[in-house]
């Protein structure tokens, strides 16, 4: 089995024992991740699936993930898949459809980036889109490819907008100028979601610059690059970030790089 459908694999039992399990889409199991967050029962059972696939797929793979944090190969690893299993939990719990789960994987070596993204596999659980990116490949929704879209003027941007942090006064005076910048904003509280929707073209930029979003949803932003999109880090540097357990993502992912610089320059004037 190739890793692609590996993953495809996987994606779809997560999401089969989601849907499957919606009546218990409320129940906490009572710990935090290793991220700080109340860990929801569907996260854990998903995760799970996930886990059990990749480990008896025949290929070595080291996990990270939202639940369990770094999960060892039994062997030496031939990849480091980095999994967030519910992309979008508290809209989960409370019945809002929009949710989704990512996969992404880099071949293992001693250094590892973001940039070493190989496949990145997104599935929005009740919209049915998947998206698939490859390196060098681009990016599929449904099978069919998909391109950021054209250039457009930062006041008639739409933008999703990240605000989910402790509202600092200067976080606050930065996102007022971002917001007033553009057109408008959308945000579906699935911040992968959000990237596959950028890479589309459905949306012309996606900000978060909370320091809060683990580097398990590189797939998201891979998605971004692999369609032609353009991806910050907050110090205005092409978004290449090291892929520890601890490292957050700090990004302006956007159509292209001028949509991106006039975006951030919002946010640090």
């Amino acid at each position: 089995m190739t890793a692609l459908k590996t993953i495809q694999e996987a994606i779809v039992a997560a999401k089969q024992c989601i849907l499957e399990n919606l009546e218990c889409a409320s129940e906490h199991t009572g710990t935090v991740n290793p991220y700080g967050d109340r860990t929801l029962l569907l996260d854990v059972k998903a995760e799970d699936e996930i886990i059990s696939i990749l480990h008896s797929s025949g290929i070595e793979f080291a996990i990270l993930t939202e639940e369990k944090g770094f999960v060892k190969s039994v062997k030496k690893a031939e990849y480091l898949a980095l999994v967030d299993p519910i992309d979008g939990s508290a809209n989960l719990e409370r019945g809002i459809p929009l949710v989704s789960i990512g996969i992404s994987i880099v071949p293992y070596q001693d250094r590892m980036t973001s940039d070493g993204a190989e496949i990145s596999v997104i599935d929005s659980v009740f919209t049915d889109e998947i998206y698939i990116a490859v390196s060098g490949k681009g990016v599929t929704r449904n099978g069919k490819r998909v391109k950021t879209r054209a250039h457009v003027d930062l006041d008639k941007a739409i933008i999703s907008y990240d605000t989910k942090r402790t509202w600092d006064e200067e976080f606050v005076k930065s996102s007022l100028r971002t917001i007033q910048a553009v057109h408008d904003t959308r945000r579906s509280a699935s911040n992968l979601l959000d990237l596959c929707w950028t890479a589309a073209g459905f949306l012309d930029g996606m900000v978060d610059l909370r320091n809060m979003l683990p580097i398990i949803h590189l797939c998201g932003t891979h998605m971004v690059f692999e369609a032609g999109g353009y991806v910050l880090d907050k110090n205005g540097n092409r978004f290449n970030s090291s892929l520890k357990p601890e490292d957050m993502m700090n990004f302006v992912a956007a159509s292209n790089e001028t949509l991106a610089r006039q975006i951030l320059a919002r946010f640090q004037k």
